[in-house]
Parts: structure tokens; sequence; C-alpha cells
């Protein structure tokens, strides 16, 4: 029998359509094109088009539809309240994303942009999570996917970056503490880039454990080195794991088996939220994953949410910009998450992401250990 899993989606998030440069400011324009020279040297930028785009929802929702999985229940988000959002962004930083609906125009230089549509789309985003997490709190389900945009673990509190405007998972992981009552929540966030945003937020929380694969830096946006482990009671709730470009299947399934699960087991969550971008697959020119990676990874934080917190699991989109990626990655996922085996996994002869991951896990190990114990934010992490 199919597991059930609520899969969050609403077409107004297409109405998120920012594109073309912004002529009233040609600094912006000219360091938004230098970093995408430095990320996808073949790009063509004068018919560059803005990467986060409509396509990459439905080309994951076509895909869903034309072949159905049994199990999946598909829901409608409500927006997310201005209460809702001030638990993880400041209020003026909420009354001033208000105050663009309806507007055009770029919010920061490295392509963040809204469109008139974008408004209610970053509402529906960050309330996709706080639907599945109630869902989940009232036994509906146990897990969840949410197919969203915009993405949000770039935006810290007080601005929009990367794309993001809103931190859809920080959103969600606050509501679950502070409305629906879990004391320990634990997001790992496995797209190619470092969430800062949402390390941002919980860097000082001890009752939110952030666990990072990303990119090395200075793979945008830079940050999500070894050394950034938290501050004041929250030092030790933060791991980065740093990866080189060129990293493959085998490098995430390390990641989960050397510092995601030993983290979680000491830690201890209510709940397992994912960030998940689908730009590690190979598609999108960077990584070499592919989608049987991916629904490798889901069968065995599926496996880790039955074992440690009654199975609340809920998985968000983040990045992946290749629409094929995005559509295969993503449906492999949302089968494994419904229980379907998980019989391929393809890897790279050499995967050059093994060592990092041993040595991440080498220089986090003080930290696992503390969280047995609540100890971490009094732990040394240096090694």
């Amino acid at each position: 029998m199919a597991t059930t899993v609520l899969v969050y989606y609403d077409f107004r998030m297409l109405g998120h359509n920012p594109h073309g440069w912004d002529p009233d400011r040609p600094e912006w324009t000219d360091a938004v094109k230098a970093m995408i020279e430095l990320q996808y040297p073949n790009a063509n930028l004068g018919t560059y088009s803005h990467p986060e785009r409509p396509d990459r929802l439905t080309a994951i929702v076509d895909r869903l539809l034309n072949g159905p999985i049994d199990g999946v229940r598909w829901m409608l988000p409500a927006p997310a309240s201005t209460t809702q959002l001030q638990r993880a962004h400041d209020a003026a930083y909420v009354a001033h994303i208000e105050s663009l609906d309806g507007q055009s125009g770029w919010l920061a230089k490295d392509t963040t942009a809204v469109s008139p549509g974008s408004v209610i789309a970053a509402r529906l985003a960050a309330g996709s999570g706080i639907g599945a997490v109630e869902a989940i709190a009232a036994g509906e389900a146990r897990r969840a996917f949410c197919i969203v945009r915009p993405p949000g673990h770039h935006a810290p509190a007080d601005r929009a970056r990367g794309f993001c405007l809103y931190n859809n998972l920080a959103v969600t992981a606050a509501h679950a503490r502070k409305a629906l009552g879990y004391d320990r929540v634990m997001i790992w966030d496995l797209d190619m880039h470092h969430g800062n945003g949402t390390q941002s937020i919980f860097y000082a929380d001890p009752n939110v454990l952030v666990v990072d694969s990303h990119c090395a830096a200075p793979f945008y946006p830079g940050s999500g080195l070894l050394a950034e482990t938290g501050a004041g009671a929250g030092v030790g709730y933060n791991l980065n794991v740093p990866i080189p470009m060129g990293s493959g299947n085998a490098t995430l399934q390390a990641v989960f088996e050397q510092v995601v699960r030993p983290a979680a087991r000491a830690f201890q969550p209510e709940l397992l939220l994912i960030s998940t971008g689908f730009d590690c697959h190979y598609l999108d020119r960077v990584c070499a994953m592919d989608e049987t990676g991916y629904a490798a990874i889901a069968q065995r934080i599926s496996a880790l949410a039955d074992e440690l917190c009654d199975g609340r699991l809920v998985m968000m989109l983040e990045g992946g910009y290749n629409a094929k990626a995005l559509a295969d990655s993503a449906y492999a996922v949302i089968e494994a998450l419904a229980g379907n085996p998980v019989s391929t996994l393809n890897v790279l002869p050499d995967d050059p992401g093994s060592a990092a991951v041993a040595d991440a896990a080498a220089f986090h190990a003080k930290s696992i250990a503390a969280l047995a114990h609540g100890q971490a934010g009094g732990a040394n992490t240096e090694n």
C-alpha cells in the first residue's frame, strides 16, 4: 500500500516572472552578468532570461499529472499571514515586500527581482510549508513535498537575495516551533548553493539544527565554511559540508551517512525539513548528480524520519534550473516518499566529493557528539 504524500502547489506561483535587465541600475546589470559568466560560462547574455522562471514548476507538475503516483494527494496552500512571515523575518522587511505587490523591479544585484505577481507567489510559497506541517501535525499524513517558487533559502531576516523573497523553510520551521510546539526541528539543505539565509536566521538557535551541503566558496553565495558552526547558544547547531564542483550521487549519500544521520540521531528532532534543490543534477552543468541519487536520498531520509520523529518529513523545492532535471528529480523523489523502492543508484567511478565529506564529518564530530547531551552550545568545534 502506497504511503500518502501531500503535494502542495498553486498555479498563482507562476505569476512570479521576473525577466530582462534593469535599465535603471546599469551597475547591477554588470554585476549580474559577471556572476552569470562565472557560474554559466557558456550562457549567451544577449538572449539570457531569468533562470528562476515559471516553467520550473510546470515541468514538475506536468510530469506528475502525466504519470500519477499512487499515494499523492494534491493540496492547495493558503498564503502565509504577516504574523507567520514575521516569525522568521523583520517586520519592516515584510512590509517592504508587501508594498511591492503589483510592481516590477530588481531588489538586489544578484538577480533577485519582482514582477506584478511575485508577492502573492512568495506568500503562497511560504504558506505551503506551513500548510504541510499543520497537516502532518493533525495526522493527515506523515510526508509532504512542496512545489514552490520563488525559492527561499538565500533570504535572511531582513533582505531579498539570490532569487529569494521570503525564506520559505525558515518560516515553516519557525511556525512549527512557535505555533505547533515542536521543540526540536532539523533542517537539511542539500541545494548546490549554501543556504546563507537559513543559516543566518537560526545561527544562534539551539532548537533548530541546520545541516547544509553545498559547493564550497567562492561558489555563490561564498559562505558556508566549515568553521561557521553557530553563535552563542547555537554553537554546534550549524553544520556545513562544503563539497567541490563535479560531485555526484555518492557524495550526497556520504553526506547523509556521515553527517546528517549521525547528527539527527544525536539531536532527536521532532520534525525533519529538507531544502530540496535539484541544481546538483548534471544537467545544471556544475555537479554530477542525477535523479537516482535524489530518490535514494528521499528513501533514506524517509526511513530516518520514521525512526526518529514518527515519519514527520517535509521536502520543499529550492533551486534547480533545467526543466528536465527538475521534472525527473522531483518525480523520483515523490515516488520514493510514496514508498516505491529505489532499485538504481548511479555513481561516478571516482566521485570528487568523497574526501570533502569525510573531512567535514571529522571536523563536526565533537559537535555531533555534544548534540546527544544538549551541550553543543558549549562544545569546542575546532579539531
